[in-house]
């Protein structure tokens, strides 16, 4: 990344701007530089008004005039007269109107009296004047007159230090300092607007449940945050992609194996059908029943892929009602009556005679009891035992089914890919139903439970 698009680059540059910039507008304001202001050095101007005194020792009036005319058009900001012996004033320019025509010795005391300017009591703001006025004697003799040279305070090297009583100096920095914050604010609020964005951006979803990618606007540490994201995205809609297309293959396999399986599954059944017709022996007999139950195994084993393949896919139908649940028990039960007493089990049932209402769908509901069962008469057929009986547990009634076979730890060559308990778990979650498994050497019991 460019070190001078950082954001804390231009942060610095405009702390630094400010630290530079404050100082400096004292001076600038101040500068003769600025608007062309003229600032007139007052020693300068007294010594070039006391050498002019000096030189027009006997002059006449005429020569007085030419001489102070010039120095008018030198200082035009300045108000320039003299007066002569007799107490008469004569006028450089424009007549002031608190300057008299004739004076009196006690006008001449006053007027040098007010005129007395001193840089202390300027700068504790007591001279209210705030006019710089120098006088000096034509010919150093009070007898040929007294030239009088006056100019605001402001207009001098003397007035600039007086910064409190400069209003348009209090509306400069006023206006820098407003600029300043103007720039400062612009700055924080781009990025403050730019985060808000981003996280929209994350907090908003597509079609697909993942959120849209940003545009870069500019790649300093909000760019690169915003690059991080969409990198982020972009990974997000190819895992998506990737676990869809192995999703349809998945699916796509599972449909092609049970279409391609029950072809020569139904084959077989036949044949064995027609060979159990005309058995030859006793052991040819147990033979064709050993293959006809195991085609009876692959059957259901089918069935329960597509079952699990349609219920992870959202696409298996459901439909919830209220059902005496102790009362399909009974139903599955009695189906599977000639099972138990074919492998010689010990059938005990313990359901009381009152309703047992859950919501759940009956379908569903007894191919979990079929798979559960189905369970117990394949994998723990040793124990020759099955055991259904209605208990409380967590303040509710739950229907818990028990074998006494070897454990669903005990490797057995019955023993599958544990499809029938995952699409027991499937249903289980989508009806709302909770179960839970305890399983040793000594038996397996399985607790099914309504939520509440």
């Amino acid at each position: 990344m460019n070190i001078i698009q950082s954001l804390m680059t231009r942060y610095l540059f405009l702390i630094l701007f400010a630290l530079v910039l404050f100082p400096l507008i004292p001076a600038i304001y101040h500068s003769p530089l600025l608007f062309n202001k003229v600032l007139y050095d007052p020693d300068e101007m007294e010594n070039i008004w006391k050498q002019e005194a000096a030189e027009l020792d006997g002059q006449d009036g005429s020569v007085i005039d030419h001489r102070l005319q010039s120095i008018q058009d030198k200082y035009p900001k300045a108000e320039v007269f003299w007066i002569n012996g007799s107490g008469q004033t004569s006028f450089i320019g424009n007549r002031s109107d608190d300057i008299p025509e004739n004076w009196t010795f006690t006008d001449s005391l006053v007027f040098m009296e007010e005129s007395k300017f001193h840089v202390d009591t300027f700068l504790q703001n007591k001279n209210p004047q705030n006019i710089y006025t120098i006088t000096a004697l034509i010919g150093n003799d009070p007898r040929q007159g007294v030239m009088v040279f006056q100019v605001p305070i402001t207009d001098t090297n003397i007035g600039s230090i007086s910064l409190y009583e400069d209003f348009p100096f209090v509306i400069f920095f006023i206006s820098i300092c407003g600029a300043f914050l103007l720039i400062s604010w612009f700055f924080f609020f781009n990025i403050r607007n730019r985060l808000v964005k981003l996280q929209f951006a994350m907090s908003e979803t597509g079609d697909e449940g993942i959120p849209d990618e940003v545009v870069i606007s500019k790649m300093d540490e909000i760019g690169r945050l915003e690059g991080a994201f969409n990198e982020m995205i972009n990974q997000l809609k190819g895992s998506r992609d990737r676990e869809k297309k192995e999703e349809n293959l998945r699916k796509q396999l599972i449909a092609n194996i049970s279409h391609d399986l029950r072809t020569p599954l139904t084959v077989m059944r036949q044949h064995v059908y027609s060979a159990k017709k005309h058995p030859t022996s006793s052991e040819q007999m147990e033979s064709l029943q050993i293959v006809e139950n195991k085609l009876d195994d692959m059957a259901k084993m089918i069935n329960n892929l597509l079952s699990y393949t349609l219920l992870s896919a959202g696409k298996h139908p459901i439909e919830m009602r209220d059902m005496d649940i102790l009362d399909e028990v009974r139903k599955v039960i009695a189906e599977w009556y000639p099972i138990f007493e074919e492998y010689k089990f010990e059938i005990d049932i313990d359901l009381p005679e009152k309703s047992l209402i859950w919501k759940v769908d009956p379908i569903w509901f007894k191919s979990i009891l079929d798979n559960l069962i189905q369970n117990v008469t394949r994998h723990a057929r040793s124990g020759r035992y099955i055991g259904i009986q209605a208990v409380e547990c967590h303040g509710s009634t739950c229907i818990v089914i028990r074998d006494k076979g070897e454990g669903f730890n005990h490797e057995s060559e019955d023993k599958g890919a544990g499809i029938g308990l995952s699409i027991v778990s499937l249903m289980m979650k989508e009806m709302n139903v909770d179960w839970e498994m305890t399983t040793s050497s000594e038996g397996t019991s399985i607790y099914l439970g309504m939520k509440t």
